[in-house]
């Protein structure tokens, strides 16, 4: 789901001579010249309605997620089973349009400003990323706001094998995250960023499948502005075969990832970026979702992991690919018991990219996740089958009412990238049948931030597309529109793929949600209140 955004409206009520704001999404400073503009004749207006007042809109934030690491002690020096026998390459990259002024990368602290470069199409970069980075972006009260930033991880052998990577995310005071484990052989890493000038009290709760996870004080900290902290979950909360994480903040709004990695005795299990998801809702969705043709018992195959933080109920899981809905046999109704993360098997799918959506009776939240095998180097000095694995988050279904927009910025690294669509029908139930189509209009950026191509691409409702970035010639950015369908939602994601040392083709995988488009607010809405 990437529907456009309205970033909020701020109203203004003049009660008894004082000036009162509310602000949803956006604040507004009202200052003592505001309250002069509204004597005397300008009563007049404010006595016959509302007024606007421009304002300017605050500047948008993306923070990267950090580059991946081994967690401390992973290494034990022995030079025969090293932990680290290559170098992880990390990479950033970044397209932004619809700005007033030239986007800018920093550091986590604000220092070190790096320009975009403005191109016909959008202000884009690529490059290295050894560190956390900040996208800032200014957007205008008169276009919309494209912006989108990504981050890559690439680690083609050893015990961090794979392709981690995350969309840039916008700070906010609340965060869900799902997956991971902290089971021996498994670490959880939670990165949790503060980008303001105001420290962050955070605190942490902690889910497995038998519900709650007591943490004890280590579930709160304080995060000081520009910095970050990194809390080892398989310390914190250790032998969850499942976990969720609430990341709550206060003082200050601050990022979050989870980097997940994992070891299956001596062979590498995969290693991947858990991005927070849409709060609790009674509907989620999960794009990409790729299955190899597994049977249902494989524990291997692709798995949905779903939280009910706050009560029981019962979950409706509906599956849509390639050829529509698929029947998920012993795993369509699912009873969900509160603070449990409970796992929901999608083996036996045909091979080819799938569609999760979820309905629930109560609220919840979720992610989804799918493994791709690959081959050990010739080197190597032990025998099996490396895995690597993709998680994506559970995402908010846009109403059938409301157009699509936005934007998956391309880091390089990756050796390809695959847009996957898919149309959800607005009604669901088991005797619904999906018609129609939703039509999405796919556009590339090439490196100089120009758009390369476009075309539209026709999406069944009640099925899953792929479309490679390859084909509108996209380098640096994809970005995908549709107007309202009316009968469907459309939801998208994009597959990063890459070779590992072996050689062997798409072995190492990770996926990238779309960051929405953005309509700024131009203005605070001004009234008269009587008091009394």
């Amino acid at each position: 789901m990437s529907r456009l955004v309205r970033a909020g409206r701020a109203t203004v009520a003049v009660v008894s001579g004082l000036a009162v704001v509310g602000v949803l999404g956006a604040t507004a400073a009202v200052g003592d010249q505001w309250v002069g503009r509204w004597t005397g004749a300008t009563q007049a207006a404010l006595d016959a309605g509302t007024r606007e007042v421009p304002v300017e809109p605050a500047e948008r934030l993306s923070v990267c997620p950090p580059p991946v690491r081994l967690p401390d002690g992973a290494d034990v020096g022995d030079e025969e089973f090293d932990a680290a026998p290559v170098r992880t390459q990390t990479t950033l990259g970044a397209a932004v349009g619809g700005a007033t002024d030239l986007p800018g990368l920093t550091a986590l602290d604000g220092s070190g400003d790096e320009p975009l470069t403005e191109g016909a199409g959008a202000a884009v970069t690529s490059g290295p990323a050894d560190e956390v980075r900040v996208l800032h972006a200014q957007p205008s009260a008169a276009d919309p706001l494209r912006t989108s930033a990504a981050v890559a991880s690439l680690t083609t052998a050893g015990d961090l094998r794979g392709l981690a990577a995350a969309s840039c995310a916008t700070p906010s005071t609340s965060h869900w995250l799902v997956g991971g484990s902290s089971e021996v052989g498994a670490s959880a890493l939670l990165a949790v960023q503060n980008p303001s000038p105001r420290p962050a009290s955070v605190a942490l709760e902690v889910f497995g499948p038998s519900g709650r996870v007591a943490v004890g004080g280590q579930s709160a900290f304080t995060v000081a502005p520009g910095e970050q902290v990194v809390t080892r979950l398989d310390s914190l909360a250790p032998e969850q075969r499942r976990l969720a994480v609430h990341v709550q903040a206060a003082g200050a709004r601050v990022t979050t990832s989870l980097q997940s990695q994992g070891i299956d005795g001596l062979l590498p299990a995969g290693t991947d970026l858990v991005q927070a998801g849409a709060e609790p809702a009674d509907t989620l969705s999960v794009s990409g979702v790729v299955s190899r043709g597994e049977a249902a018992d494989d524990e291997h195959a692709a798995t949905m992991w779903l939280l009910a933080p706050d009560g029981a109920g019962t979950a409706d899981v509906r599956v849509y690919g390639p050829d529509g809905r698929v029947t998920l046999r012993g795993a369509e109704r699912v009873a969900l018991a509160a603070g449990d993360v409970v796992g929901v098997p999608l083996g036996g799918l045909e091979p080819g990219p799938y569609t999760v959506v979820v309905d629930a009776d109560v609220p919840v939240v979720g992610a989804a996740r799918f493994a791709v095998p690959g081959a050990l180097d010739e080197d190597a000095v032990v025998d099996g089958t490396p895995y690597d694995v993709a998680w994506s988050a559970g995402r908010t279904l846009g109403a059938p009412d409301e157009p699509t927009s936005g934007q998956v910025a391309l880091p390089r690294g990756a050796d390809g990238a695959t847009l996957v669509l898919a149309g959800v029908p607005a009604d669901r139930g088991v005797d619904d049948a999906p018609s129609g189509d939703v039509i999405a209009t796919v556009r590339g950026l090439d490196q100089d931030g120009t758009v390369a191509a476009e075309q539209e691409v026709t999406v069944p409702v009640g099925g899953t597309v792929e479309l490679p970035v390859a084909d509108v010639g996209a380098v640096t950015a994809v970005t995908v529109e549709a107007a309202a369908a009316g009968d469907a939602a459309l939801v998208w994601s994009v597959r990063l793929a890459a070779a590992d040392a072996a050689q062997t083709a798409d072995a190492l995988v990770a996926t990238l949600d779309p960051t929405p488009t953005v309509v700024a607010p131009g203005g605070v809405a001004v009234r008269r209140v009587d008091a009394w």
